[in-house]
């Protein structure tokens, strides 16, 4: 007789209990263990290595962790974005470069005439580093708006969210920014200027943006439509070459605008019957400045 199967109070039964053993069945025969038993010994004896022992679980939790946070930061930065990000032409002219608004201005470069960047400056504060101008007696500083919202948008994927957040375009069309800054360090000016590099599609009406500037100039402006020079040609029966300009508050208000062919530029290349690709005038600028 199986001492543990005994219900007389003597040691062995005692030890019994203290020590029930592998389990057993009526009539004291070793039952095999059940599947849940042998996998709940296993995992007590494995070695607890968390890293090689994730349960099951822990993956999917840590990627919804990680998506929670992203969406998080996400929400927050647009959460930031809901105030407009200032503008060149919200800057008040006199202010001293000191007041600028640095994180939506970056990257400042010494400006040519609203082209690409020349010098490179570590700040705003190194435009006397830049050439003073001959036409406006100051400064031209290039610079760029920050782009993380933009960036932010084109990771979403999101059509609607790339046109509200593009920084460095204007009703679609790349643009070119700087200030215009004289020796005393204050902002006495801006100059926009649309961006060449654009693709040909985008920069054939580069030039509809004057109608933008001469709302920004506001009324009483002096338009002058230039003749073509020799060897300059409409493009699809349009030319454009205006000047506006006007003096208001001691501020020089100037805009301008072109769209043409050049002589020599054609929409098929007369000697190799092929079409070319961005070869005609298409811009427009505006300035607005005090002099020194």
């Amino acid at each position: 007789m199986n001492p543990c199967n005994s219900r007389s109070r003597d040691p062995a039964r005692e030890w019994c209990t203290a020590n029930p053993g592998p389990p057993r069945d009526r009539h004291g025969e070793v039952r095999a263990p059940s599947f849940e038993a042998r996998a709940r010994e296993e995992r007590a004896l494995a070695p607890q290595d968390d890293g090689a022992r994730l349960e099951p679980w822990r993956p999917a939790c840590a990627a919804g962790i990680a998506a929670a946070i992203g969406f998080l930061a996400l929400a927050s930065a647009m959460a930031q974005a809901q105030t407009p990000a200032p503008k060149i032409w919200d800057l008040k002219l006199g202010m001293p470069v000191s007041e600028l608004p640095l994180n939506d201005f970056v990257d400042p470069a010494c400006g040519t005439n609203g082209g690409p960047p020349a010098r490179v400056l570590k700040s705003f504060a190194d435009f006397a580093l830049c050439p003073r101008e001959r036409t406006t007696g100051l400064h031209e500083v290039w610079f760029r708006y920050d782009d993380e919202m933009e960036y932010v948008a084109r990771a979403r994927r999101s059509d609607i969210m790339i046109r509200q957040y593009q920084a460095n375009s204007l009703a679609g069309q790349p643009i070119i920014t700087s200030l215009l800054i004289d020796d005393a360090g204050l902002v006495q000016g801006y100059r926009v200027v649309n961006d060449p590099r654009a693709e040909g599609d985008t920069r054939l009406n580069a030039f509809g943006l004057a109608d933008l500037f001469k709302g920004i100039a506001g009324l009483g402006l002096a338009c002058t439509d230039l003749p073509p020079a020799e060897g300059e040609r409409s493009i699809d029966d349009v030319f454009v070459k205006e000047i506006c300009e006007k003096i208001e508050g001691g501020k020089v208000f100037r805009i301008e605008a072109r769209h043409y062919y050049k002589a020599g530029q054609y929409a098929v290349d007369p000697n190799e019957n092929r079409l070319t690709e961005n070869e005609f005038e298409s811009s427009a600028r505006i300035e607005v400045y005090r002099k020194p």
